[in-house]
């Protein structure tokens, strides 16, 4: 790990003179880390500082991913000390995030230098130097002399494809060959085909925002066409200025489209019945919504700038906290276990209820034994004693214990668990792959139950017999080691043993035993 920020550093800077706030004047360049992502290149360019008023554009990359920008602002102190805050994004590649900048104007030697943290980053860190002014390049149409017109026949050829709108790419190969081909100083020669890139970065621009406008403004299809076109330009290597043209005009369609829907959605709020039902209808209209919520807060921000959704919220928190639709819901999953498939009628009625967003501790913790209960509905369970003693526990008090002992190792799977589209090292591999499966009881019998204190504690024998499934899909897992060991006895069907206490308000405690 980079070791800049030590206690030599820190000497040096505090040995610094008081500085004014222009000496942020400038383009920073350095590195940064942000929590376990080291190395991550940066350039802080500060274009504005008046009386502790920073303005400027921040900028990182990370390797293979790509870079970002984003406009910030901030403040600095006489003495060097700065805050700068992110703005609006410029170019916001998928996985990369905004971050702030705590630092220090300090002196390193004969270079100036900035270091500071990143408060969003635990650890995180940055040190930068600044840049020697940049000597001027001559202007574009400041060329040497042309005896043979190459020069001024290319950017004839460059003004005739932006206005007639190139499209062939064998067109702009063939024009960035003829100026590669040019005999003049590489620096020109770099400016050139500079404008000729930005000159195609415009016209393909020029096309997508103009098939846009010509786009629908109907919901969902013209979010879709916004989002295609955003898509586009954000995963191209144009210009950042030709990147926001295209980010614009996706923002003003988006706007054109959803503004509408969240109208709509927020205005239903009034006329839903205070019920169960007019719980899932609330959530029903905001499905669609919701659809677009990941995308649109990553790309634009605030998915309702507005709030115009503000009554449907009002809504739903209204009727999550109702206590006759906490009944209305424990009713919903009891009828969800007396259909042929409970685990699938009691996720639709969660589903349907809850959606994705819920933050009701109340309702979540329902949902939670609805699940369990679901479960429990689809084991067979049988007792082999005869006639039973009404004071030890039953076979469906084994079936809650071993459901118990079979949700602790699915929560444990479930905290490995990996997303689609991850990367993922070798040693991610194991927990992953565990983190994809799920164990089901599937049947208990009841064999034997010992009584060590008369009516209030039973050591008891029966049988289980479980199976693995993908939690995604729910289809049987066959050979997989991995799971076996984690339950009592390291198996997953056949004797388990369990000691069961009695609870002073009914029901039993209960704990696995060696089943040898």
């Amino acid at each position: 790990m980079n070791r800049w920020l030590s206690a030599s550093l820190l000497l040096i800077c505090s040995n610094s003179p008081v500085l004014a706030s222009e000496d942020l004047l400038g383009q920073w360049r350095g590195t940064f880390y942000c929590n376990r992502t080291l190395d991550l290149k940066l350039t802080l360019s500060i274009n504005e500082s008046n009386n502790g008023q920073l303005k400027g554009v921040f900028e990182y990359s990370a390797g293979l991913k790509g870079r970002a920008s984003y406009n910030v602002t901030g403040t600095v102190t006489p003495t060097g000390s700065f805050q700068i805050t992110p703005g609006s994004w410029i170019m916001h590649p998928t996985g990369f995030r905004a971050v702030s900048l705590h630092g220090q104007v300090g002196q390193s030697g004969s270079k100036r230098v900035i270091d500071g943290k990143l408060p969003e980053c635990d650890p995180g860190g940055f040190r930068a130097f600044l840049l020697p002014p940049a000597e001027a390049l001559p202007p574009p149409l400041a060329m040497p002399s042309d005896t043979d017109g190459q020069i001024k026949e290319v950017r004839d050829r460059l003004r005739k494809y932006m206005q007639t709108r190139e499209s062939g790419q064998i067109s702009w190969n063939r024009l960035e060959r003829a100026a590669d081909a040019i005999r003049v100083d590489r620096q020109i020669r770099d400016l050139l085909l500079a404008e000729i890139r930005e000159g195609q970065a415009n016209v393909k621009a020029d096309a997508i925002i103009a098939e846009l406008a010509s786009g629908t403004t109907r919901f969902p299809t013209g979010m879709g066409q916004a989002i295609r076109a955003y898509d586009r330009a954000n995963k191209s290597d144009w210009p950042n200025e030709v990147k926001l043209r295209v980010y614009e005009a996706c923002k003003k369609r988006l706007d054109e489209v959803f503004r509408p829907v969240l109208t709509k959605v927020g205005a239903s709020a009034a006329s839903l019945p205070n019920n169960l039902d007019g719980l899932a209808l609330a959530r029903a209209a905001l499905a669609p919504v919701e659809a677009y919520r990941a995308f649109l807060e990553h790309a634009f921000g605030s998915l309702d700038p507005e709030n115009l959704l503000a009554p449907m919220w009002q809504k739903i928190a209204e009727l999550e906290s109702n206590p006759a639709i906490a009944a209305e819901f424990r009713e919903a999953f009891a009828e969800a276990r007396r259909q042929p498939d409970p685990r699938a009628a009691t996720e639709n009625v969660i589903r349907n209820v809850l959606g994705d967003r819920s933050k009701s501790a109340a309702l979540i913790a329902i949902a939670a034994e609805g699940r369990r209960q679901a479960a429990l509905a689809e084991v067979v369970v049988m007792s082999t004693t005869g006639a039973e003693d009404g004071s030890e526990p039953t076979a469906n008090d084994m079936a809650l214990h071993m459901q118990s002992v079979i949700e602790a190792l699915n929560a444990t799977f479930a905290a490995g668990r990996c997303n689609p589209g991850d990367k993922l090292t070798v040693f991610d591999m194991t927990r992953c792959e565990l983190g994809e499966l799920e164990v089901r009881l599937k049947k208990v019998i009841k064999t034997k139950c010992v009584a060590e204190a008369q009516g209030g504690q039973y050591v008891c024998n029966f049988d289980q017999h479980s199976i693995v499934v993908s939690f995604r899909t729910g289809e049987l897992v066959t050979g997989h080691t991995g799971v076996a060991g984690n339950f009592p006895g390291g198996r997953m069907e056949g004797p388990q043993k369990a000691r069961f206490v009695r609870r002073a308000f009914g029901g039993w405690d209960s704990s696995s035993l060696n089943p040898g």
